[in-house]
């Protein structure tokens, strides 16, 4: 059995501008390996319009905290009238990107119960979510700051890439 606990609310980021897509995505991905986080892509969706392409970009970033508990790091970027230009810079074509940014940051805490002897029985079960979730809980929620400081960490790194965007292409 698994229960979820969120521990990072909605942290969020927005920016209307130029940018590179492909350094976003490079920028995520060298975070996620320097912090040895698994990455699993939920969606990456495109939609072509008028104004420009809509891309919904969501992934889950997981890390292992011990045997029962994992740390998950919710990503969703939504990106709005994505335009593609070729300007130049010190004598070089680059093909940059313009558009709307928004950035969604959720942190939760999943914890497993293992075990057959916990498990048999629908009064052990109960007895044992009562004291992971209220005894146990109470003295240590030793997890809780290392999910939020990751996703914070995730929030920073972001932030700075895209005011690095404005002044480098802007």
């Amino acid at each position: 059995m698994v229960e979820k606990k969120q521990v990072l609310y909605d942290l969020r980021i927005a920016y209307s501008g130029p940018f590179v897509i492909e350094d976003f995505y490079r920028e995520i991905d060298e975070w996620i390996d320097e912090k040895g986080f698994e990455k699993e892509p939920r969606k990456k969706m495109e939609h072509v319009t008028q104004n420009g392409k809509k891309i919904e970009y969501v992934i889950e970033v997981q890390s292992h905290l011990d045997g029962l508990h994992h740390g998950i790091i919710v990503l969703r970027v939504l990106m709005d009238n994505v335009k593609e230009l070729v300007i130049k810079k010190s004598g070089k074509k680059i093909r940059i990107n313009t558009g709307d940014i928004l950035v969604n940051i959720d942190g939760f805490i999943q914890s497993h119960i293992h075990g057959s002897f916990w498990q048999v029985k629908p009064v052990y079960y109960f007895l044992r979510a009562l004291a992971d979730k209220y005894i146990y809980n109470f003295w240590t929620g030793k997890w809780d700051g290392v999910v939020n400081s990751d996703g914070r960490d995730l929030y920073k790194r972001i932030r700075a890439f895209f005011e690095v965007q404005k002044y480098k292409y802007g």
